[in-house]
Protein backbone atom coordinates (compact mmCIF):
# COMPACT_ATOMS: atom_id res chain seq x y z
CA UNK A 1 0.00 0.00 0.00
CA UNK A 2 1.07 3.59 -0.57
CA UNK A 3 2.67 5.43 2.34
CA UNK A 4 1.18 8.73 3.44
CA UNK A 5 4.29 10.68 2.44
CA UNK A 6 4.59 9.07 -1.00
CA UNK A 7 3.68 11.17 -4.03
CA UNK A 8 2.26 9.11 -6.86
CA UNK A 9 2.24 10.56 -10.36
CA UNK A 10 -0.57 9.47 -12.66
CA UNK A 11 0.41 11.82 -15.48
CA UNK A 12 2.48 10.16 -18.17
CA UNK A 13 4.85 12.90 -19.42
CA UNK A 14 5.30 13.45 -23.15
CA UNK A 15 8.17 15.91 -23.05
CA UNK A 16 9.63 14.86 -26.42
CA UNK A 17 6.31 15.38 -28.18
CA UNK A 18 5.86 18.81 -26.59
CA UNK A 19 9.39 19.79 -27.56
CA UNK A 20 8.80 18.67 -31.14
CA UNK A 21 5.68 20.79 -31.47
CA UNK A 22 7.41 23.82 -29.96
CA UNK A 23 10.44 23.42 -32.22
CA UNK A 24 8.13 23.31 -35.24
CA UNK A 25 6.37 26.52 -34.20
CA UNK A 26 9.58 28.32 -33.28
CA UNK A 27 11.16 27.47 -36.63
CA UNK A 28 8.81 30.04 -38.14
CA UNK A 29 7.55 28.14 -41.17
CA UNK A 30 4.12 27.81 -39.54
CA UNK A 31 2.53 29.80 -36.74
CA UNK A 32 -0.22 27.39 -35.75
CA UNK A 33 -1.20 23.74 -35.71
CA UNK A 34 -4.35 21.71 -35.15
CA UNK A 35 -4.10 18.54 -33.06
CA UNK A 36 -6.89 16.05 -33.72
CA UNK A 37 -7.85 13.06 -31.63
CA UNK A 38 -11.18 11.58 -30.52
CA UNK A 39 -12.45 12.49 -27.07
CA UNK A 40 -10.63 11.16 -23.99
CA UNK A 41 -7.41 10.52 -25.91
CA UNK A 42 -5.42 12.83 -23.62
CA UNK A 43 -5.20 16.04 -25.68
CA UNK A 44 -6.19 18.41 -22.89
CA UNK A 45 -3.93 16.76 -20.31
CA UNK A 46 -1.04 16.94 -22.74
CA UNK A 47 -1.64 20.62 -23.48
CA UNK A 48 -1.98 21.61 -19.82
CA UNK A 49 0.69 19.38 -18.28
CA UNK A 50 3.27 19.07 -21.08
CA UNK A 51 2.98 21.63 -23.85
CA UNK A 52 2.20 24.80 -21.89
CA UNK A 53 4.82 24.18 -19.15
CA UNK A 54 7.42 23.49 -21.86
CA UNK A 55 6.42 26.70 -23.65
CA UNK A 56 6.70 28.73 -20.44
CA UNK A 57 10.13 27.25 -19.79
CA UNK A 58 11.08 28.37 -23.31
CA UNK A 59 10.06 31.96 -22.54
CA UNK A 60 6.48 32.03 -23.82
CA UNK A 61 3.57 33.67 -22.06
CA UNK A 62 0.83 31.06 -22.38
CA UNK A 63 -2.96 31.25 -22.71
CA UNK A 64 -5.35 28.32 -22.40
CA UNK A 65 -9.05 28.40 -23.20
CA UNK A 66 -11.55 25.60 -23.83
CA UNK A 67 -14.33 26.45 -26.24
CA UNK A 68 -16.52 24.14 -24.15
CA UNK A 69 -16.02 26.17 -20.98
CA UNK A 70 -18.96 28.38 -21.93
CA UNK A 71 -20.59 26.72 -24.90
CA UNK A 72 -23.16 29.43 -25.49
CA UNK A 73 -20.58 32.24 -25.24
CA UNK A 74 -17.03 31.05 -26.03
CA UNK A 75 -15.95 34.63 -26.73
CA UNK A 76 -16.50 35.54 -23.07
CA UNK A 77 -14.30 32.61 -22.01
CA UNK A 78 -11.57 33.62 -24.46
CA UNK A 79 -11.57 37.26 -23.34
CA UNK A 80 -11.35 36.17 -19.71
CA UNK A 81 -8.44 33.81 -20.44
CA UNK A 82 -6.56 36.58 -22.27
CA UNK A 83 -7.26 39.04 -19.46
CA UNK A 84 -5.85 36.62 -16.87
CA UNK A 85 -2.80 35.90 -19.02
CA UNK A 86 -2.06 39.62 -19.35
CA UNK A 87 -1.83 40.09 -15.58
CA UNK A 88 1.64 40.37 -13.98
CA UNK A 89 2.72 37.06 -12.45
CA UNK A 90 5.57 37.99 -10.09
CA UNK A 91 5.59 40.41 -7.17
CA UNK A 92 8.10 42.66 -8.93
CA UNK A 93 6.06 42.73 -12.11
CA UNK A 94 2.88 43.46 -10.16
CA UNK A 95 4.56 46.35 -8.34
CA UNK A 96 5.97 47.78 -11.56
CA UNK A 97 2.57 47.46 -13.25
CA UNK A 98 0.92 49.28 -10.37
CA UNK A 99 3.49 52.10 -10.35
CA UNK A 100 3.71 52.77 -14.06
CA UNK A 101 0.29 51.85 -15.47
CA UNK A 102 -1.36 54.93 -17.03
CA UNK A 103 -4.33 56.13 -15.00
CA UNK A 104 -7.50 56.43 -17.04
CA UNK A 105 -10.73 58.09 -16.04
CA UNK A 106 -12.74 55.00 -16.91
CA UNK A 107 -10.57 52.78 -14.72
CA UNK A 108 -10.94 55.21 -11.82
CA UNK A 109 -14.67 55.11 -12.20
CA UNK A 110 -14.86 51.35 -12.42
CA UNK A 111 -12.46 50.80 -9.52
CA UNK A 112 -14.15 53.33 -7.24
CA UNK A 113 -15.36 50.45 -5.07
CA UNK A 114 -15.25 46.67 -5.16
CA UNK A 115 -19.03 46.42 -5.33
CA UNK A 116 -19.17 48.88 -8.20
CA UNK A 117 -16.38 47.08 -10.00
CA UNK A 118 -18.08 43.69 -9.77
CA UNK A 119 -21.40 45.21 -10.84
CA UNK A 120 -19.83 47.01 -13.81
CA UNK A 121 -18.03 43.85 -14.97
CA UNK A 122 -21.17 41.76 -14.60
CA UNK A 123 -23.19 44.26 -16.60
CA UNK A 124 -20.53 44.30 -19.33
CA UNK A 125 -20.44 40.52 -19.67
CA UNK A 126 -24.23 40.22 -19.64
CA UNK A 127 -24.79 43.01 -22.14
CA UNK A 128 -21.83 42.91 -24.50
CA UNK A 129 -20.21 39.47 -24.47
CA UNK A 130 -21.23 38.83 -28.08
CA UNK A 131 -21.31 42.42 -29.28
CA UNK A 132 -19.03 44.09 -31.78
CA UNK A 133 -17.39 45.95 -28.90
CA UNK A 134 -16.40 42.65 -27.32
CA UNK A 135 -15.04 41.35 -30.62
CA UNK A 136 -13.05 44.55 -31.09
CA UNK A 137 -11.43 44.04 -27.69
CA UNK A 138 -9.95 40.71 -28.86
CA UNK A 139 -6.85 42.17 -30.59
CA UNK A 140 -6.35 44.64 -27.73
CA UNK A 141 -6.24 41.83 -25.20
CA UNK A 142 -3.86 39.75 -27.32
CA UNK A 143 -1.60 42.81 -27.49
CA UNK A 144 -1.88 43.16 -23.71
CA UNK A 145 -0.64 39.58 -23.34
CA UNK A 146 2.20 40.37 -25.73
CA UNK A 147 3.12 43.46 -23.69
CA UNK A 148 3.24 41.33 -20.55
CA UNK A 149 5.42 38.72 -22.25
CA UNK A 150 8.98 38.61 -23.50
CA UNK A 151 7.69 38.95 -27.04
CA UNK A 152 6.51 35.34 -27.36
CA UNK A 153 2.96 34.10 -26.74
CA UNK A 154 1.45 30.64 -27.16
CA UNK A 155 -2.35 30.41 -27.22
CA UNK A 156 -3.94 26.96 -26.83
CA UNK A 157 -7.60 26.77 -27.87
CA UNK A 158 -9.16 23.47 -26.86
CA UNK A 159 -12.14 21.84 -28.64
CA UNK A 160 -11.98 24.44 -31.40
CA UNK A 161 -14.52 22.53 -33.52
CA UNK A 162 -17.24 24.04 -31.32
CA UNK A 163 -16.74 27.28 -33.26
CA UNK A 164 -17.79 25.60 -36.53
CA UNK A 165 -21.38 26.54 -35.71
CA UNK A 166 -22.82 29.38 -37.86
CA UNK A 167 -23.44 31.64 -34.86
CA UNK A 168 -19.70 31.84 -34.18
CA UNK A 169 -18.54 32.84 -37.67
CA UNK A 170 -17.83 36.45 -36.69
CA UNK A 171 -15.74 35.30 -33.75
CA UNK A 172 -13.73 32.92 -35.95
CA UNK A 173 -13.15 35.66 -38.54
CA UNK A 174 -12.00 38.11 -35.85
CA UNK A 175 -9.76 35.44 -34.35
CA UNK A 176 -8.08 34.71 -37.69
CA UNK A 177 -7.43 38.38 -38.39
CA UNK A 178 -6.05 38.92 -34.89
CA UNK A 179 -3.70 35.95 -35.09
CA UNK A 180 -2.71 36.44 -38.72
CA UNK A 181 -1.18 39.89 -38.22
CA UNK A 182 0.70 38.75 -35.09
CA UNK A 183 1.92 35.35 -36.28
CA UNK A 184 5.59 36.20 -35.80
CA UNK A 185 5.16 36.57 -32.06
CA UNK A 186 1.88 34.74 -31.31
CA UNK A 187 1.76 31.00 -31.94
CA UNK A 188 -1.46 29.02 -31.70
CA UNK A 189 -2.28 25.39 -30.99
CA UNK A 190 -5.85 24.27 -31.66
CA UNK A 191 -7.21 20.92 -30.51
CA UNK A 192 -10.31 19.21 -31.85
CA UNK A 193 -12.25 15.97 -31.49
CA UNK A 194 -14.42 16.11 -34.62
CA UNK A 195 -12.80 15.59 -38.00
CA UNK A 196 -15.91 16.75 -39.80
CA UNK A 197 -16.14 20.07 -37.98
CA UNK A 198 -12.39 20.65 -38.24
CA UNK A 199 -12.71 20.17 -41.98
CA UNK A 200 -15.54 22.71 -41.99
CA UNK A 201 -13.29 25.22 -40.24
CA UNK A 202 -9.90 24.65 -41.85
CA UNK A 203 -10.44 22.87 -45.19
CA UNK A 204 -13.47 24.47 -46.83
CA UNK A 205 -12.65 27.37 -49.13
CA UNK A 206 -15.28 29.70 -47.66
CA UNK A 207 -14.33 28.98 -44.04
CA UNK A 208 -12.67 31.87 -42.11
CA UNK A 209 -9.75 29.63 -41.08
CA UNK A 210 -9.26 28.07 -44.53
CA UNK A 211 -5.59 27.05 -44.89
CA UNK A 212 -4.74 28.92 -41.68
CA UNK A 213 -3.47 25.73 -40.08
CA UNK A 214 -2.86 22.10 -40.99
CA UNK A 215 -4.50 19.32 -38.98
CA UNK A 216 -2.17 16.76 -37.41
CA UNK A 217 -3.30 13.52 -35.82
CA UNK A 218 -2.40 13.55 -32.13
CA UNK A 219 -0.44 10.30 -31.65
CA UNK A 220 -1.86 7.47 -29.58
CA UNK A 221 -0.16 6.42 -26.37
CA UNK A 222 1.55 3.05 -26.38
CA UNK A 223 2.77 0.30 -24.06
CA UNK A 224 5.11 2.70 -22.24
CA UNK A 225 2.05 4.58 -21.00
CA UNK A 226 0.48 1.34 -19.77
CA UNK A 227 3.68 0.37 -17.99
CA UNK A 228 3.84 3.81 -16.32
CA UNK A 229 0.24 3.65 -15.08
CA UNK A 230 0.65 0.09 -13.83
CA UNK A 231 3.76 1.10 -11.89
CA UNK A 232 1.73 3.87 -10.24
CA UNK A 233 -1.06 1.37 -9.56
CA UNK A 234 1.39 -1.01 -7.89
CA UNK A 235 2.82 1.83 -5.81
CA UNK A 236 -0.67 2.86 -4.69
CA UNK A 237 -2.12 -0.58 -3.97
CA UNK A 238 0.74 -3.03 -3.54
CA UNK A 239 -0.88 -5.15 -6.26
CA UNK A 240 0.83 -5.99 -9.53
CA UNK A 241 -1.13 -6.44 -12.74
CA UNK A 242 0.56 -8.53 -15.46
CA UNK A 243 1.64 -6.10 -18.16
CA UNK A 244 0.38 -8.39 -20.93
CA UNK A 245 -3.13 -8.20 -19.46
CA UNK A 246 -2.89 -4.43 -18.97
CA UNK A 247 -1.80 -3.94 -22.57
CA UNK A 248 -4.67 -6.15 -23.77
CA UNK A 249 -7.10 -4.07 -21.69
CA UNK A 250 -5.75 -0.84 -23.16
CA UNK A 251 -6.14 -2.25 -26.67
CA UNK A 252 -9.70 -3.37 -25.88
CA UNK A 253 -10.44 0.23 -24.86
CA UNK A 254 -9.26 1.49 -28.28
CA UNK A 255 -6.03 2.85 -26.77
CA UNK A 256 -8.12 5.50 -25.01
CA UNK A 257 -6.29 6.75 -21.89
CA UNK A 258 -9.43 8.28 -20.38
CA UNK A 259 -11.23 4.92 -20.39
CA UNK A 260 -8.09 3.13 -19.19
CA UNK A 261 -7.87 5.52 -16.24
CA UNK A 262 -11.51 4.69 -15.48
CA UNK A 263 -10.69 0.99 -15.48
CA UNK A 264 -7.65 1.44 -13.24
CA UNK A 265 -9.62 3.58 -10.80
CA UNK A 266 -12.37 0.95 -10.59
CA UNK A 267 -9.81 -1.83 -10.09
CA UNK A 268 -8.31 0.13 -7.21
CA UNK A 269 -11.74 0.28 -5.54
CA UNK A 270 -12.90 -3.31 -6.03
CA UNK A 271 -9.56 -5.03 -5.48
CA UNK A 272 -7.86 -7.80 -7.40
CA UNK A 273 -5.84 -7.59 -10.60
CA UNK A 274 -8.27 -8.70 -13.32
CA UNK A 275 -8.03 -5.51 -15.36
CA UNK A 276 -9.33 -7.19 -18.53
CA UNK A 277 -12.69 -7.93 -16.92
CA UNK A 278 -12.92 -4.42 -15.50
CA UNK A 279 -11.98 -2.89 -18.86
CA UNK A 280 -14.82 -4.81 -20.52
CA UNK A 281 -17.28 -3.42 -17.96
CA UNK A 282 -16.01 0.11 -18.58
CA UNK A 283 -16.26 -0.40 -22.33
CA UNK A 284 -19.82 -1.71 -22.10
CA UNK A 285 -20.88 1.22 -19.93
CA UNK A 286 -19.21 3.69 -22.28
CA UNK A 287 -21.07 2.23 -25.26
CA UNK A 288 -24.37 2.26 -23.40
CA UNK A 289 -23.84 5.89 -22.38
CA UNK A 290 -22.97 6.92 -25.93
CA UNK A 291 -26.56 6.49 -27.09
CA UNK A 292 -25.40 5.02 -30.40
CA UNK A 293 -27.74 2.02 -30.26
CA UNK A 294 -30.73 4.34 -30.04
CA UNK A 295 -29.37 6.53 -32.83
CA UNK A 296 -28.87 3.50 -35.06
CA UNK A 297 -32.43 2.36 -34.41
CA UNK A 298 -33.79 5.79 -35.33
CA UNK A 299 -31.80 6.09 -38.56
CA UNK A 300 -33.28 5.70 -42.00
CA UNK A 301 -32.54 2.23 -43.41
CA UNK A 302 -30.52 3.67 -46.28
CA UNK A 303 -28.34 5.63 -43.86
CA UNK A 304 -27.61 2.44 -41.95
CA UNK A 305 -26.71 0.61 -45.15
CA UNK A 306 -24.38 3.44 -46.18
CA UNK A 307 -22.74 3.11 -42.77
CA UNK A 308 -22.30 -0.60 -43.43
CA UNK A 309 -20.63 0.17 -46.76
CA UNK A 310 -18.33 2.69 -45.06
CA UNK A 311 -17.36 0.11 -42.40
CA UNK A 312 -16.60 -2.41 -45.15
CA UNK A 313 -14.68 0.24 -47.12
CA UNK A 314 -16.86 -0.28 -50.20
CA UNK A 315 -16.87 2.54 -52.82
CA UNK A 316 -20.19 4.28 -52.33
CA UNK A 317 -21.14 5.46 -55.80
CA UNK A 318 -20.35 2.53 -58.08
CA UNK A 319 -23.13 0.72 -59.96
CA UNK A 320 -22.58 -2.41 -57.87
CA UNK A 321 -22.81 -0.54 -54.57
CA UNK A 322 -25.90 1.41 -55.59
CA UNK A 323 -27.56 -1.86 -56.69
CA UNK A 324 -26.58 -3.50 -53.40
CA UNK A 325 -27.96 -0.57 -51.40
CA UNK A 326 -31.22 -0.72 -53.33
CA UNK A 327 -31.62 -4.44 -52.61
CA UNK A 328 -30.78 -3.90 -48.94
CA UNK A 329 -33.69 -1.49 -48.53
CA UNK A 330 -36.06 -3.63 -50.55
CA UNK A 331 -35.87 -1.99 -53.98
CA UNK A 332 -35.06 -4.60 -56.61
CA UNK A 333 -36.18 -2.87 -59.79
CA UNK A 334 -33.07 -0.74 -60.37
CA UNK A 335 -30.05 0.67 -58.52
CA UNK A 336 -30.38 3.77 -56.36
CA UNK A 337 -29.35 6.99 -58.04
CA UNK A 338 -26.10 8.67 -57.16
CA UNK A 339 -28.08 11.55 -55.72
CA UNK A 340 -30.05 9.26 -53.39
CA UNK A 341 -26.81 7.87 -51.99
CA UNK A 342 -25.33 11.35 -51.77
CA UNK A 343 -28.28 12.61 -49.70
CA UNK A 344 -27.77 9.76 -47.23
CA UNK A 345 -24.05 10.58 -47.04
CA UNK A 346 -24.82 14.24 -46.42
CA UNK A 347 -27.17 13.33 -43.59
CA UNK A 348 -24.53 11.15 -41.94
CA UNK A 349 -21.89 13.87 -42.32
CA UNK A 350 -24.15 16.54 -40.85
CA UNK A 351 -24.89 14.27 -37.88
CA UNK A 352 -21.12 13.72 -37.44
CA UNK A 353 -21.45 9.97 -37.92
CA UNK A 354 -19.02 9.89 -40.86
CA UNK A 355 -16.45 12.27 -42.30
CA UNK A 356 -14.75 12.58 -45.68
CA UNK A 357 -11.25 11.14 -45.45
CA UNK A 358 -10.51 11.71 -49.15
CA UNK A 359 -12.21 12.18 -52.47
CA UNK A 360 -15.16 9.78 -52.38
CA UNK A 361 -13.70 8.06 -49.30
CA UNK A 362 -15.52 8.18 -45.96
CA UNK A 363 -14.76 6.92 -42.46
CA UNK A 364 -16.72 6.59 -39.24
CA UNK A 365 -16.13 9.70 -37.13
CA UNK A 366 -15.94 7.93 -33.76
CA UNK A 367 -13.14 5.32 -33.66
CA UNK A 368 -14.82 3.43 -30.82
CA UNK A 369 -18.09 3.23 -32.75
CA UNK A 370 -16.21 2.01 -35.83
CA UNK A 371 -14.53 -0.80 -33.88
CA UNK A 372 -17.80 -1.71 -32.21
CA UNK A 373 -19.60 -1.99 -35.55
CA UNK A 374 -16.78 -3.99 -37.11
CA UNK A 375 -17.00 -6.46 -34.21
CA UNK A 376 -20.83 -6.48 -34.18
CA UNK A 377 -22.12 -5.59 -37.68
CA UNK A 378 -25.60 -6.87 -36.72
CA UNK A 379 -26.03 -3.66 -34.66
CA UNK A 380 -26.48 -1.72 -37.89
CA UNK A 381 -29.67 -3.68 -38.56
CA UNK A 382 -31.40 -4.13 -41.90
CA UNK A 383 -33.36 -1.82 -44.14
CA UNK A 384 -37.13 -1.97 -44.49
CA UNK A 385 -38.64 -2.53 -47.94
CA UNK A 386 -38.96 0.65 -49.93
CA UNK A 387 -37.74 2.96 -47.15
CA UNK A 388 -34.77 5.10 -48.17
Amino acid sequence: MVKTNDIISWHYPRADLAAGYLDTLQAGLISSMVLFAPRRKGKTEFVLDDLLPAAEAAGYRTVYCSMWQNRSDPLASLLLALTNAAKPKTFGAKLQDKLFRPIKKTSLEINAGMIGKVKAEAEFHARAANSQAALQSLPELVDAVLDASKGKVLIALDEIQHLAKPEFQELVAALRTTLDVRKKSVKTVFTGSSRNRLQMMFSQIKAPLFQFSQTTDFPDLDERFVSFIMASFAQATGRKVPLAQANAAFAALSNTPGLFHDAVERLMKIGGTDILAVAQLVLDESRDASGYVQRLMEMRPLDREVMRAVIERVPLYTDDTRRRLALAVGIDEEPLTTRQVQIAVERLVSEQIIYQAGRGVYEIEDDQLAEWLRDSPELIGNGEPGDV
